[in-house]
């Protein structure tokens, strides 16, 4: 093995983070249609133009009333009331109320003027066609969204470099924006380097595998928001996989290779980016497992990653490496860090690690009938083993100062599907 340092994880980020902020250009902007703004990235703060809700509304059914025309009722001695009217939801309120008198309001309906408190419905009677009675009092404000209370025109709801979450596109609705600024979407291209690599559909040829790394990370950039740029496969040619990072880079804000990550005169991915003009090798090799073999570079000003090529260590790379530099492409606000979602579970089992390497454990979490959380570990070694990724719901790190970890540990699991899909032990399915 080479004598090289490794960087160890948080090292890397770090460093290669803090180089990129250095060289890297706002990304571009672009007007979209609040509907079609989902994981978009906000070019700019967003202001509310109007109040939110935009008028005072009743949020119960019943009665709308000056508040001190209630004071003093009781069950045995109820206030009357004259009702001169009815409010619905989606109704402009053309009536107001004065002493004495009340409204009929349903939930939502805009409160008429004069009127400041609503009575619900089961706290009174009605008497006739034009009274009701109230047996108790209500305070000003009662059972009212006063205008406002949500959002205030002019409040700065969104700041830019957010990126947008359902519930923001739902808020911007609310408010009443038919379009917003975010910034445009990176291309980042990927590229497979291996003379084994093969694209074709059916049976592989002997001595060929099918690229899988490549159509993987291009979904996994989609679902990020940035736009995959198919870069083809390359030989294990330094010549030729500079050529083809060099058309990737006029095209795309970053290049991703896969494979051709080694050590040795193997490492045909970062010699490549070596002999770019300008180029520069931020972090030749990370002290993690699997995935040593990434190369976080620079080459034109952009980013320029350098993969592993088994399946596992691929996809780990980029979680760990890729995901911030493409939300940093997207224009995420600096000062946001990704992570991962995080439980704590208990180890099933004894893990010996590696002192010096972060090792990354794929395991399999289980709820015990107790209610109590276990991660059973799927595979400890087995880069290129992607059913064992399949298989698994969940990372766990053990870091580089350990040796081993115990069975019954707490540890950190970091998730790769959702909670609420995590195995139940004795569940019958129901």
């Amino acid at each position: 093995m080479s004598s090289e340092r490794l960087t160890p994880v948080e090292e890397a980020l770090r460093r290669y983070m803090r180089r990129l902020r250095e060289v890297l250009r706002p990304p571009g902007v672009e007007e979209v249609p609040v509907l079609q703004a989902l994981g978009r990235v906000l070019a700019e703060d967003v202001v509310a133009p109007g109040d939110l809700p935009p008028f005072d509304r009743a949020t119960m059914d019943g009665y709308a009333v000056r508040a001190e025309d209630t004071y003093g009722a009781k069950p045995n001695r109820p206030v009357r009331l004259k009702l001169i009217g009815r409010c619905l939801a989606g109704e402009a309120a053309s009536v107001c109320v004065g002493p004495g008198e009340c409204v009929e309001v349903a939930t939502g309906a805009m409160m008429p003027e004069g009127a400041d408190a609503v009575v619900r419905a089961e706290h009174a009677r009605r008497i006739g066609e034009d009274a009701i009675e109230v047996y108790t009092p209500v305070p000003r404000g009662s059972c009212v969204d006063k205008a406002g209370r949500d959002v205030g025109r002019g409040d700065m709801v969104l700041g830019r470099g957010h990126r947008l979450r359902a519930q923001d596109v739902a808020l911007l609705l609310a408010l009443g924006l038919g379009s917003v600024a975010v910034f445009e979407k990176p291309r980042v291209g990927v590229l497979s380097i291996g003379d084994e690599l093969s694209d074709a559909p059916g049976p592989a040829e002997p001595g060929k595998v099918r690229d899988v790394d490549r159509p993987m990370v291009m979904l996994m950039l989609e679902q990020l928001g940035a736009v995959a740029v198919d870069l083809g496969i390359a030989p294990d040619d330094i010549g030729a996989v500079g050529e083809a990072i060099s058309r990737g880079l006029r095209s795309c804000d970053a290049v991703l290779t896969t494979g051709g990550a080694s050590v040795g005169p193997a490492d045909v991915a970062v010699r490549a980016v070596e002999a770019l003009d300008g180029a520069e090798v931020v972090v030749r090799r990370v002290a993690m497992r699997p995935g040593r073999p990434v190369a976080l570079c620079l080459a034109r000003g952009k980013p320029v990653i350098c993969l592993p090529g088994p399946p596992v260590a691929c996809y780990l790379a980029f979680q760990l490496f890729v995901r911030p530099v493409v939300l940093a492409l997207m224009g995420v606000r600096p000062d946001l860090k990704p992570v991962w979602p995080v439980v704590r579970a208990r180890l099933a089992r004894r893990l010996p690690s590696r002192v010096g390497f972060t090792d990354l454990v794929r395991v399999k979490l289980r709820l015990k009938p107790d209610g109590s959380l276990w991660a059973e570990p799927v595979a400890l070694r087995g880069s290129g083993m992607l059913s064992t990724l399949v298989d698994a719901n969940a990372v766990v790190a053990i870091p580089g100062e350990l040796d081993v970890v115990e069975e019954g540990s707490e540890v950190n699991a970091w998730l790769l599907a959702c909670p609420e899909l995590v195995e139940r032990e004795g569940a019958d399915g129901g």
